[in-house]
């Protein structure tokens, strides 16, 4: 799959953009890099006592509709409404597994190349904070070759994590535990995930999943939304049947 790049779009997002987190903030190793690419978010969030909207996107890593949605749809959300937005992902999808000698084993929908991927996205949300995990989850996604990119999107975001690092969590125990508990989450669905994407957002499952925005500025109690949550649009998106 080649997604149109999403690079161009960044300037005049960020430009709606009251603040972002710090720990989104691109290190100064990197700078140079983000800066070229319009991908350097500055400065601090406003601060809200009022309770965020819960986003969780139930995906795959080489699933289409599932890096079309997180790069296009699920992304520019987080930068526009980041306030009032707590995302959760859960790399693993439509795979099954399977206990041999006590050992997990997973067939993805994609092939063995889709369950690393998985376990090396579940390694990093696993190892950094939260912000920094997203912004390098949707670094490798946008990639064609992700495996390849593991390092540069580290660079940019968590310099201070080798991409070795990433690579043993996912090659050992720890990436299969991960992928176990990924595993567990996307089972004890209620009602069970129909295809992936499948996004919840605060517990329900979000159908339209071009309604994103609009529905998180909707849901959302505190008496100050971001201005963009009075201009929404629609459109259909691809996912991926089990």
């Amino acid at each position: 799959m080649t997604l149109r790049p999403l690079t161009p779009l960044l300037p005049l997002l960020l430009l709606s953009l009251p603040s972002v987190p710090a720990t989104a903030r691109a290190t100064s190793e990197g700078a140079a890099a983000c800066k070229a690419h319009g991908l350097c978010l500055q400065g601090t969030p406003r601060v809200t006592d009022t309770a965020p909207v819960n986003v969780t996107l139930y995906y795959e890593a080489l699933c289409n509709g599932c890096r079309s949605f997180l790069v296009r749809d699920l992304f520019p959300t987080w930068l526009l409404v980041l306030e009032i937005l707590n995302v959760t992902l859960v790399p693993y999808g439509n795979a099954v597994e399977q206990s041999v000698n006590g050992t997990w084993v997973f067939k993805c929908q994609h092939g063995e190349r889709e369950c690393r991927l998985n376990k090396v996205e579940a390694c990093v949300l696993d190892q950094l904070d939260q912000d920094t995990a997203f912004l390098t989850v949707v670094c490798l996604e946008e990639m064609e070759d992700m495996e390849k990119n593991l390092m540069p999107c580290l660079q940019l975001y968590a310099p201070d994590l080798s991409a070795d690092s990433i690579l043993a969590c996912a090659t050992g125990e720890r990436g299969t535990q991960l992928l176990h508990r990924n595993a567990q989450l996307t089972d004890a669905l209620q009602p069970p995930h129909e295809y992936v994407p499948w996004v919840l957002v605060d517990g329900k499952p979000l159908k339209d999943l071009s309604q994103l925005l609009s529905l998180v500025c909707q849901l959302y109690q505190g008496q100050e939304k971001p201005d963009i949550c009075s201009s929404m649009g629609s459109t259909r998106r691809e996912v991926c049947f089990k």
